[in-house]
């Protein structure tokens, strides 16, 4: 159960690790340490009650969910995921990214070939491991005018591009200019900016909902 090859990359307080052409039944495993657990609450539910229809929306689900330091994105293929002593299994989609874990040990799947996934945040070794905001931007094959959210944030693209004038390859960090620049993916892909800026729960629960919405995270009992 291999995958095409994997990705290493560190710049300053951040590491990538980034599996590419993974093949189906290819695992990886997720238990980062995390130095403070702040839940998701009846507060931030109870937001969601006011925008969206939460018949099915699995609740008690997000009621497991802490802020997770690190940034997980499936960038191709289906992924699933499991932790042992819960019942159900979720599933992703290209593009579902996550901010949320649980505790204990994840086990991440590929369920269908060339399927690749991208974790980037605090190296995990670092003495300190702070919780900070992060985006996830979709990149069309084409010249797509970008300007980051926040002033010195770090960015992470899953393809090849051309940022700024300078080559930049998948899954390598580089600091963002902090102008509107024209990046240039040789593939539809996604740029990851990592910011400097606090961990806001309500914006990361809210993308969480919106993806719950679009199918790109589904839960089922196992």
């Amino acid at each position: 159960m291999n995958c095409d090859y994997t990705i290493n990359d560190q710049l300053d307080h951040l590491t990538v690790l980034y599996h590419r052409g993974c093949k189906q039944g290819f695992k990886f495993f997720g238990d980062d340490p995390e130095e403070h657990k702040h839940y998701i609450t009846e507060d931030h539910i109870n937001m969601l009650r006011e925008m969206f229809d939460l018949t099915t929306f699995p609740v008690d689900y997000l009621r497991r969910f802490y802020a997770h330091s690190r940034c997980l994105v499936f960038t191709k293929g289906m992924w699933m995921s499991e932790t042992a002593k819960y019942p159900q299994y979720l599933r992703f989609r290209p593009g579902a990214n996550l901010s949320f874990r649980v505790s204990g040990l994840t086990r991440f799947r590929a369920l269908t070939d060339d399927s690749s996934a991208l974790c980037v945040g605090i190296d995990p070794d670092a003495r300190e491991i702070p919780c900070l905001k992060r985006f996830v931007h979709v990149i069309d094959p084409k010249h797509t005018l970008f300007r980051p959210m926040y002033d010195n944030s770090y960015c992470i693209p899953t393809e090849n591009c051309t940022y700024n004038g300078k080559d930049i390859s998948e899954g390598h960090i580089f600091k963002s200019s902090d102008d509107a620049v024209t990046v240039t993916f040789q593939n539809k892909g996604y740029l990851i900016e990592y910011t400097e800026e606090p961990f806001t729960m309500e914006e990361a629960v809210l993308n969480y909902a919106g993806q719950w919405i679009t199918r790109h995270i589904e839960v089922f009992d196992r």
